[in-house]
């Protein structure tokens, strides 16, 4: 990819960066009392239909990637992993797929437990 995909990558994941902040935020105050962060699920929600309408509309290039890595990327990267998902089922490869939402779920809850144990341990508050 040419400087200038590097560059549309780094603008569109900011904003969408800026937009997930955004809408969360907004999400939240709005529904703080019935359910904290749900501007979370919101938003990854939000990213997964738009990644599953735009992922088959958009062929294969720096454009595609701007938009799926970059700016839904950015928006929330839950939208990429479960395109991953989809794609894994729909061509029934089973084994990879099993990795990938173990991998994905469990990893990620023990890498949090992981680095919240390391902030207790060397950091002092």
């Amino acid at each position: 990819m040419s400087a200038w995909h590097w560059a549309g990558l780094f603008a569109a994941g900011g904003c969408g960066v800026c937009l997930r902040f955004a809408l969360a935020l907004k999400v939240d105050r709005w529904a703080e009392a019935t359910l904290p962060h749900v501007g979370t699920l919101v938003v990854n929600l939000l990213g997964c239909l738009t990644i599953g309408v735009l992922a088959p509309l958009l062929s294969q290039g720096p454009g595609r990637a701007i938009v799926v890595a970059g700016l839904l990327g950015g928006f929330t990267t839950y939208s990429t992993f479960a395109l991953v998902t989809v794609e894994l089922a729909g061509a029934a490869r089973w084994t990879p797929l099993a990795w990938q939402l173990a991998l994905h779920v469990g990893g990620g809850a023990l890498m949090v437990t992981l680095g919240s144990w390391l902030a207790g341990r060397f950091v002092t508050p």
